[in-house]
């Protein structure tokens, strides 16, 4: 169905439509764009040229309107962002759950910044990681992740195999710009990297994903009726014959393509039409459990540490389909047999 609602023209106007938007999305990922909406607004009312801005935020909206009308990978996006494997919720993770544990003393804090020669170096931002955490990680991922993850993990790891020792004039790398190196090496590596989630949001997205949560997040809200003007003008631009005999009928035609018509919302001018968009599918809650849910679940870990060896343990996501009981109609097929197919 083609969006019956009238194109924001004041920045105000665009607010209340993303926001409305925002109402009609999945229950995992509702919070979260709700509240970069209001964010991203307070921050862009005092800029002095807002149009850049406003530019954006349309697109947004385009973006937001084709993921509740189906369009799953945008949707599954908005999952992403929500849960923090793209965006800045990524890196809020990240700063969270990869954080190092302070020194308890001076001495401790000397130890961690001793070179070997002796001599005592400056802090930087990667004395401010858990570096065993970030390895763990990183190693777990590069071995389980798939295609469809946000992020590839680089193979390649451990920087004792990837730093240098020598020069090109075979001489020992001093110690500033060996920390360089090993600073290069895990920002390339932090870059690819998917953070942990807490353990209970972790618990929380698995139920989702295994069918145990409570329907309700499984169900996505109805639109509610458009409130209809009392002027009989409609807002809608009408294409003139110059348009058809100046411009290529593609350039025209293209906000009704498949492709960009869970964007625009247009309808096509053909009544046999050329089809559902591309990419968009009817949301059951089988399809959002499998094709959605599932899918963030598989690319989020947890990590906690074994009490007795002290090593981090990395848990991720396990989305195996499962085969579905038979209904009632199907099981008569297996009457009069055991489970071996032996008849009785």
């Amino acid at each position: 169905m083609p969006l019956q609602i009238p194109h924001p023209n004041t920045p105000l106007h665009l607010y209340r439509h993303l926001l409305r938007e925002a109402t009609y999305l999945p229950p995992l990922c509702r919070p979260w764009i709700t509240q970069r909406i209001q964010a991203r607004f307070r921050d862009c009312r005092r800029k002095t040229n807002p149009k850049l801005y406003i530019k954006d935020a349309h697109h947004y909206l385009r973006y937001l309107r084709s993921a509740n009308a189906g369009h799953v990978q945008r949707l599954l996006r908005l999952c992403y962002l929500a849960t923090g494997r793209l965006g800045k919720r990524r890196r809020i993770l990240g700063k969270s759950e990869l954080a190092s544990s302070p020194p308890a003393n001076s001495a401790e804090l000397d130890e961690k910044t001793k070179l070997p020669g002796g001599k005592q170096r400056q802090r930087d931002w990667l004395d401010n990681w858990a570096i065993d955490k970030v390895k763990a990680i990183a190693y777990s991922q590069s071995q389980i992740q798939a295609k469809d993850f946000p992020y590839l993990m680089r193979r390649s790891i451990s920087p004792e195999r990837l730093i240098p020792t020598e020069n090109c004039f075979g001489r020992p790398l001093t110690e500033k710009l060996k920390r360089n190196k090993l600073k290069k090496h895990w920002v390339s590596v932090l870059r690819q990297l998917m953070p942990p989630l807490p353990r209970g949001e972790w618990d929380q997205l698995g139920a989702l994903t295994r069918g145990e949560a409570d329907a309700q997040h499984y169900k996505l809200p109805t639109r509610r009726p458009v409130a209809q003007s009392h002027f009989t003008g409609s807002d809608a631009k009408q294409r003139t014959w110059s348009e058809f005999v100046t411009k290529p009928v593609r350039s025209l035609e293209r906000a009704n393509s498949r492709t960009m018509k869970s964007l625009s919302g247009d309808e096509d001018e053909d009544p046999r039409g050329h089809g559902r968009a591309i990419g968009t599918r009817v949301l059951s809650p089988r399809k959002l459990r499998r094709g959605v849910y599932g899918f963030v679940w598989r690319a989020s870990p947890i990590i906690e540490k074994n009490p007795r060896s002290g090593k981090w343990s990395v848990t991720w996501g396990n989305n195996d389909k499962t085969i579905s009981p038979p209904s009632k109609k199907d099981l008569q097929f297996f009457q009069g047999v055991d489970q071996d197919g032996v008849p009785i």
